[in-house]
């Protein structure tokens, strides 16, 4: 069930009130059936939750059979085994027509054709497939203990609050606390009750609001000129901002109404001077599985050189990541070029850091560190904007090409009026873009002092509530209900 829906609210108030009803030892089988239910809602993943099933079982028994056998040898042939079950089916459900589309490309050329099969994949495949490897890999490399209970593991792989949209979480950070069941605390509640709220008025009010300008923009490119594609080209990368992590919001507060602390998954990316830094900061958890588990083995493979070779291995281990989180976000050739561009950012940022430093202290801007900031924050957020073209192309059906292209068309054919008309006719008038810069602004302001729910809970009463009834009446008055479900559900 999306979390933008009533349903949502009434079945996790009804979850949150059992779990301080039930007996602790029964806590962890009440949030596991709340989340196969949470599962099962839709039709469609009720069909595919054969898929839950299996990577469960097969990742569980190959960790322990892991945990119980000490030669190499057989512990790596359980590893292939549950990485075979996991990536098999993501290639499968996922990749299967990606990849027979490109190899029909090839084949046309010769009177051939691909086999092109009706898949759905299911919610949550990239997010609980990624949450069981990163666990098989871990008990393979004895950084931690295999689960002995069948049922405590399934609640890890399919826990309801982040099984759609993450944060990917570790079996050390969140399978402790499924031991450990926390008493009713009134300040985790408010806090997290607090943050839910945070996140649909991120989603509901700021995030479907700018979206219905850029689909309505992004779906035909062609027919709009320059400052319409560039107006929606810069809001989109907020926009999906605010729509990812108002979802991981609302994700983390009703985790911590139920007790539990899930890992933060973003930490104010635009508010990044380098490109390094952005990817840092953006969807945390992600960025840190590929490092541990793609560029940390790349680059203990690829160890050894020296010179100018050492540093394009470590510039290889970087840049592959990303293509691989283009394919990850979506089967489509624009997902990969998002990707590619985002890789060639970092590794070109990471390569001329020295240079760019030498260069800075000549740049009359730099000698002013406000000014210094602001540029280099802008230079970063339109370098994600280059590469969040293909991703908004694909997400709405239009073609990049004809998005940058059309950039540097109609510059000049209309004036204020006509531009303020036309935007205002496209769901962007004065009204709704002030409501956007006001409500925007207070999220910038809030979040730069911390996570919301605890820095909710310090402030005084004059404070909080004046902020709860305005942020409850923003989403009353300007809350875009079934706009959209998030977009990262997809995915």
């Amino acid at each position: 069930m999306d979390f933008n829906t009533l349903v949502f609210l009434g079945f996790f108030a009804g979850v949150a009130v059992l779990t301080y009803c039930v007996p602790r030892a029964a806590k962890p089988y009440l949030w596991l059936l709340a989340s196969y239910a949470f599962y099962l809602y839709k039709p469609e993943n009720a069909r595919l939750v054969f898929i839950l099933i299996s990577v469960t079982v097969v990742t569980w028994v190959c960790a322990l059979a892991m945990d119980s056998v000490p030669q190499q040898a057989t512990r790596r042939l359980f590893l292939v085994v549950s990485l075979a079950v996991c990536c098999g089916f993501l290639f499968f459900f996922k990749y299967f027509n990606f990849f027979g589309e490109l190899l029909g490309g090839i084949m046309g050329l010769f009177g051939g054709k691909a086999p092109h099969l009706d898949l759905i994949a299911p919610l949550g495949l990239s997010y609980f497939t990624f949450q069981s490897l990163g666990y098989v890999i871990d008990v393979y490399l004895h950084q931690t203990r295999a689960e002995r209970n069948p049922l405590k593991y399934a609640l890890f792989v399919s826990f309801f609050p982040c099984i759609f949209t993450g944060p990917i979480e570790r079996k050390d950070h969140l399978m402790a606390q499924f031991e450990h069941p926390r008493r009713f605390d009134y300040d985790r509640i408010a806090g997290g009750l607090f943050r839910v709220l945070w996140g649909y008025v991120k989603k509901m009010v700021i995030a479907d609001n700018i979206g219905v300008f850029v689909r309505a923009v992004y779906s035909a490119p062609d027919r709009h000129t320059g400052p319409y594609l560039l107006v929606a080209s810069l809001l989109f990368s907020y926009q999906i901002y605010m729509d990812f992590s108002g979802c991981c919001d609302i994700a983390i507060g009703a985790a911590r109404m139920l007790g539990f602390d899930l890992l933060e998954n973003f930490n104010r990316p635009f508010a990044a001077k380098t490109y390094t830094e952005l990817w840092n900061r953006w969807h945390m958890s992600l960025t840190n599985w590929f490092k541990d588990y793609i560029f940390t083995p790349l680059s203990f493979y690829n160890r050894g050189a020296e010179g100018f070779l050492g540093k394009l291995q470590g510039w290889f281990n970087i840049f592959i990541i990303f293509p691989i989180s283009g394919l990850w976000h979506g089967a489509s050739l624009g997902y990969v070029i998002w990707g590619i561009l985002n890789g060639l950012f970092m590794v070109v940022g990471k390569a001329t850091a020295k240079k760019r430093r030498k260069w800075a202290k000549k740049n009359p801007l730099y000698k002013v560190p406000h000014l210094q900031g602001i540029w280099q924050r802008c230079c970063v957020y339109l370098l994600f904007t280059a590469c969040i073209v293909f991703f908004a192309a694909d997400l709405y059906g239009g073609q990049a090409g004809a998005v940058f292209t059309g950039l540097f068309a109609g510059w000049g054919q209309a004036g204020p009026a006509q531009l303020a008309a036309g935007f205002a006719k496209l769901g962007l008038g004065g009204g709704t873009l002030l409501m956007l810069l006001g409500s925007s602004l207070v999220v910038e302001l809030i979040e730069a002092r911390g996570p919301v729910a605890q820095w909710i809970r310090t402030q005084r009463a004059f404070v909080r509530w004046p902020l709860y009834y305005g942020l409850c009446l923003l989403l009353l008055f300007f809350g875009a209900f079934g706009q959209s479900a998030y977009i990262y559900q997809q995915f």
